[in-house]
Parts: C-alpha cells; sequence; structure tokens
C-alpha cells in the first residue's frame, strides 16, 4: 500500500499547483508513480519468509561444487509466494534409452505433490493456531520428513540441504518453520476479515490510479496544443536556402537555429507525449498487479503479468527513449557545429544545408540501430536463444546481400554522395532526365521536387553524373538572337547598358556577384546574329535575375528600335516549259542555302 499512498499523495499535490508549473511538476509525478508502482508490486508478491536470500546464497555455493551440478532444481509455492526449494537428479538422456510422450517429470511431480497437499491444508476447515509442522526421522532412509499435524508432507533430502548450504537437520528446523508460517499466514488471508481489508485496499488503489489517469489525460491535452503550436511555428519559419543574396550571414544563422530549437521542442513534446501514453497503460497495469497481489486466491496471477508483459512494454518504452533522445542529441551536436561565426554568408548557408542533411541521415541511422537492439533484447526476454539466431542472421544476412545488391549500391553511393558534398537538402539538382530541388534524402534514396510539384524518387545508385544547379555559386546565360539589320554595336551598346544599370541596382546588386559580362555576338545565321551575356549570381538566384534582366532588355529594346531577329523565308516564281505557266513558291533559307542571297530582294525576285 505504500504505492498507493505515494501515488495518492503525488496526485493531491498536483491539484494544488498553479497552471503555470503544472507542465514540470507533471513529469515528477509520472516518473514517481512508475517508480512506486514497479516497486510496490513485486514486494507484493514476495513471501513473508526470511529463506529467499538464504537459498540463493546457498544455490550460488551449490553450483559452485562441481559433483553436484547434475541436479535438477525447483521451487514450491503457496498462493503465489515462494516459500523453498527441492531437487532431484537431473535425468541425462542416454543412447539407449527411449523417450516416453506422457512421462512426468520427477521435480515436477514433486514440487506438485507438495504443492497439493499444502493447498488441501489451507482450505481445510483446521484453525490457524492448531496447526503444527515438525520433522522426524524416517527409519528406514534415515531421512528426516516433515509432518503437518502428524500427516505426511514431504521428505528431506541430502541434496535438498546441500543446495542451501546447510546441514540436513538445520535445514529440516528451518524448513518446518517456514512452512508453518506460511500456513498461519494463508489461513489469516482467507478470513472475512482481511478479505474485506484488503477489498478496501483495492478500492482506495482503484481509485488513486482513476484519478491520476484524469490527470495524466488532461496534461496529454496540453501536450497536444503544445505540439498543434509548435507545428505551426514550423509552417511559419522560413526554410533554410541554399543561398539567399538578401539575407545576411546572421539573419541566416538566426533561421538556422530556431529551426533547431523548434526541432528540440517538438521532440521534447512528442517525447512528453509519449511517456504519458505509457504512464497511463503502466498505472493501470501496475495498479492490476498491486490488486492481484492483494488476495490469495488471484496472487498466482501476479508473475504472469509481471514477468513478460512488463518487460516488453519496458524495453518498447526504453527504446523509444533512446530514439528521442539520440534526435535531440544529434540536433545539439549539429547546432555547436553551426555555433561559429561566419564572415561569409555563402559558407554558412553551404554548411547549414550540409548539416541539415547529415542529420536527417544520422537520426535514421541511429533509429535503425535502437530498433534492432530493442528487437533483440525483446527475444532474448521472451526466451530465444540469440547465439544460434545471430549466427542464422549472418549467414542469412550474407545471402540477402547477393540478392539486394542495388540496395547495398545504393547506401554506398549515398554515403560517397554525403562524404563528397554533391548535393544537399535544398539544392535544386539534375540527375539524367529529372530535376528539381532536393526535398529528403537518406543513404538509399533521394527524393526531389520538380516545378509542376511532383515528387520524385531517385534511387542514390542511379545517380552517376549530378548537375547541382545551386552550389557555391550560378550563372545567367542570355543569348538573343538580334535581326540582321540592326547595327552590331548598337546591340551591344544596349545589352552593356541594361547589364550595368542592373549590377549598379541596389535591389539586384546582393544577388549578381560580380559585373554581368557581355561576351559579344556568338553566331550568324539566318535569323540573325546573336548577342551572348554572363551574369555570375548566387546560388538558387539565376532564375529571377534572368526573368529580371530579360524584361529590362526588351524595354531597351524597343526603345533603340532593336528588333529581334526571326526566321527568314525566300519567295520566288518558277516557269514551266511544258505548261509554259508560271508557279509561285517559297523556300526556307535555313533549308537550302543556295538562296540564302535572295533574303535582300525578294521583291525584284517576285516582279
Amino acid at each position: 500500500m505504500g504505492g498507493c499512498k505515494m501515488g495518492h499523495r503525488s496526485t493531491t499535490k498536483s491539484r494544488k499547483m498553479k497552471p503555470v508549473r503544472l507542465q514540470s511538476k507533471m513529469a515528477g509525478l509520472v516518473g514517481a508513480v512508475v517508480l512506486v508502482l514497479s516497486v510496490a508490486a513485486p514486494s507484493l508478491g514476495q513471501s513473508a519468509t526470511q529463506t529467499g536470500s538464504s537459498w540463493q546464497n546457498g544455490f550460488e555455493r551449490f553450483l559452485a561444487t562441481p559433483e553436484t551440478r547434475d541436479v535438477a532444481i525447483g521451487t514450491v509455492d503457496l498462493d503465489g509466494r515462494n516459500l523453498f526449494t527441492v531437487t532431484t537428479p537431473a535425468i541425462s538422456p542416454t543412447a539407449t534409452s527411449t523417450p516416453q510422450p506422457n512421462a512426468a517429470n520427477p521435480l515436477q511431480q514433486r514440487i506438485e505433490g507438495i504443492e497439493l497437499k499444502l493447498n488441501r491444508i489451507v482450505e481445510s476447515r483446521v484453525a490457524p493456531e492448531t496447526l503444527r509442522v515438525t520433522w522426524k526421522l524416517e527409519p528406514r532412509s534415515n531421512l528426516p520428513i516433515v509432518l503437518i499435524n502428524d500427516q505426511y508432507l514431504m521428505t528431506v533430502t541430502t541434496l535438498d540441504a546441500q543446495v542451501q548450504g546447510q546441514d540436513i537437520t538445520l535445514w529440516s528446523d528451518s524448513l518446518t518453520q517456514v512452512i508453518q508460517e506460511a500456513l498461519i499466514q494463508a489461513k489469516q488471508e482467507r478470513q472475512p476479515i482481511f478479505l474485506f481489508q484488503q477489498a478496501l485496499r483495492a478500492a482506495a488503489i482503484i481509485l488513486a490510479v482513476l484519478l491520476s489517469s484524469w490527470l495524466l489525460t488532461r496534461f496529454q491535452r496540453r501536450i497536444k496544443a503544445r505540439l498543434a503550436e509548435l507545428e505551426r511555428e514550423k509552417m511559419m519559419t522560413p526554410p533554410v536556402p541554399a543561398a539567399r543574396s538578401d539575407t545576411t550571414a546572421p539573419a541566416v544563422k538566426a533561421i538556422v537555429q530556431r529551426q533547431l530549437i523548434q526541432r528540440q521542442q517538438r521532440n521534447l513534446t512528442d517525447m512528453q507525449r509519449r511517456l504519458v501514453q505509457v504512464t497511463q497503460v503502466g498505472l493501470w497495469v501496475g495498479g492490476a498487479c498491486i490488486i492481484l497481489g492483494l488476495f490469495p486466491y488471484s496472487r498466482w496471477l501476479q508473475p504472469l503479468v509481471l514477468s513478460t508483459p512488463l518487460k516488453i512494454l519496458g524495453i518498447a518504452l526504453s527504446t523509444y527513449l533512446a530514439i528521442r533522445v539520440s534526435a535531440i542529441l544529434v540536433d545539439r551536436f549539429f547546432e555547436t557545429l553551426e555555433g561559429g561565426e561566419f564572415i561569409d554568408s555563402e559558407a554558412f548557408q553551404r554548411l547549414a544545408l550540409r548539416v541539415s542533411t547529415f542529420s536527417r541521415v544520422l537520426k535514421s541511422i541511429t533509429q535503425i540501430l535502437w530498433i534492432g537492439a530493442g528487437l533483440l533484447t525483446t527475444l532474448s526476454v521472451v526466451g530465444v536463444d540469440l547465439v544460434p539466431l545471430l549466427a542464422g542472421a549472418g549467414i542469412v544476412g550474407l545471402a540477402i546481400s547477393f540478392a539486394s545488391q542495388n540496395l547495398i549500391k545504393d547506401i554506398i553511393n549515398g554515403f560517397l554522395i554525403l562524404v563528397d558534398d554533391q548535393y544537399a537538402v535544398g539544392d535544386v539538382i539534375k540527375v539524367g532526365e529529372v530535376s528539381g530541388l532536393v526535398e529528403n534524402m537518406t543513404l538509399r534514396i533521394t527524393q526531389l521536387r520538380d516545378t509542376e510539384g511532383r515528387l520524385i524518387t531517385v534511387p542514390n545508385s542511379a545517380v552517376t553524373i549530378v548537375q547541382n544547379l545551386s552550389k557555391d555559386w550560378s550563372r545567367v546565360d542570355v543569348a538573343i538572337d538580334i535581326s540582321h539589320k540592326t547595327n552590331p554595336d548598337a546591340a551591344l551598346e544596349a545589352f552593356s547598358h541594361v547589364s550595368k544599370e542592373m549590377y549598379n541596382d541596389p535591389d539586384w546588386q546582393p544577388k549578381i556577384t560580380a559585373p554581368p559580362e557581355v561576351l559579344g555576338i556568338d553566331e550568324i545565321d539566318y535569323t540573325g546574329f546573336k548577342v551572348r551575356v554572363w551574369i555570375k549570381t548566387k546560388p538558387l538566384e539565376q532564375w529571377k535575375v534572368a526573368r529580371e534582366f530579360r524584361r529590362r532588355l526588351k524595354l531597351a529594346l524597343d526603345e533603340r528600335g532593336i528588333a529581334i531577329g526571326v526566321p527568314q523565308e525566300a519567295i520566288y516564281l518558277t516557269h514551266s516549259s511544258e505548261s509554259g505557266s508560271y508557279k509561285l513558291q517559297s523556300a526556307d533559307i535555313s533549308q537550302d542555302s543556295e538562296l540564302s542571297h535572295l533574303v535582300d530582294e525578294p521583291k525584284e525576285i517576285i516582279s
């Protein structure tokens, strides 16, 4: 009942807390309740006798003796409490022996016989004060036999005493005292007054669990509201760009730190939510275990609930907490890496992108490792031998590795992509025929979001040649065809004027890292002559700069009366000697180079 009182005091104090401090105090309440229930439940199932530690110590000394290891050892229970141990010689199978399918285990037969006699005495109408447990030497075997009211219970063997590390007579004296105290206690626990008191305690435990569960439910609602608020803040926080020319290094650093802090808060809040959920389950399971231990009729069920289910629940909770704590530690580690002062904003932005990518990959790796460790621990708790399992898993893994070579290639290539910094989350890349913004990346796949919003998943093994459009710096390549009738010097002057004007514009100069280069005339063909301009920009700013440059160039060309080059077509007449008629035909100069000299005088040809 100590656990119940502790939980009740904790819930009473939590009622008096101020709303502002409820979150911090509730965490302590949750931990205290789980700790008290986990300690109190097993304690109720322990025996009231003092032989537990003695026979365990003797058993350790017994196992240390080489000549006494080939024995079978078991425990006699009464009302779910361990009383004492008994032994029988172990049965070693021989080559000539034939196993009997219905043959009973001698040790199990001995334990069941003793427990059956004890239960008959407990269920009988013998008064507790009339119970007398004694022992005497049996004349034929010269071994002590235990008697209950002169009725035979068991024979104390030499192996039984050796397990305890005691003389056979001393162990017989201790054994009779243990059995008598256990029988008297079992008789008293079946009295109506005792059962009524235990029923009141069970009701108090149920009330405390209900109250604690109600408080945890309210706390869980606050946590859900906090998670929703953090998600809204996440949507409002701008993503870390590959480069923002209008953003200084301190501003970008503030964005990155804000994202890291929000990520840590989300992890902590989600961990609190899971803890509250598991604590609610632990409250009900722990309360049920304590209630089962209050009554002699149900106490035998307590070890069944406390053994495997709670251990598996604890392993699952520990694995989840390890994953969440690892994620928080990863964020803290990369936050430390980003804590330095960077004069160059590009260097810091590139580091932020790499840190974001590495943190995601590292979190996924730690999650896989912790889940694997949790599964192995669960199998060990269930009773699966891990040595042959791991050996078999190694052979199966070797076979799977041959069948999944593409997966291994994906992982290796993904690791090399991260190490070589070929691209990171937030870059714009082109892989083969697909291109887009890198939205997610793991050791196995890379996910791109194209201009139409489609999510493209590319296995890392398919990334052989990648074009990174946003690493370090970018370039605008503008090539415009100008009409043949235009003076080339006038066209070049218009291009230079627009380039200088845009570079000197305060709104666009931060996006352009160097003065634009008017390369001159690249080609002369049937459409006119091509003028090319290069503009070096910050990463991911090339498209904005190109659009604005084309807009200004169009206005400047219209203002100067400079026409854009268009494909030329020649129209000419052909005379048929057979019919004596003329036929009007046309030809694209680009298809017939012999007609290109006719472009300048099409009217004379028609006439």
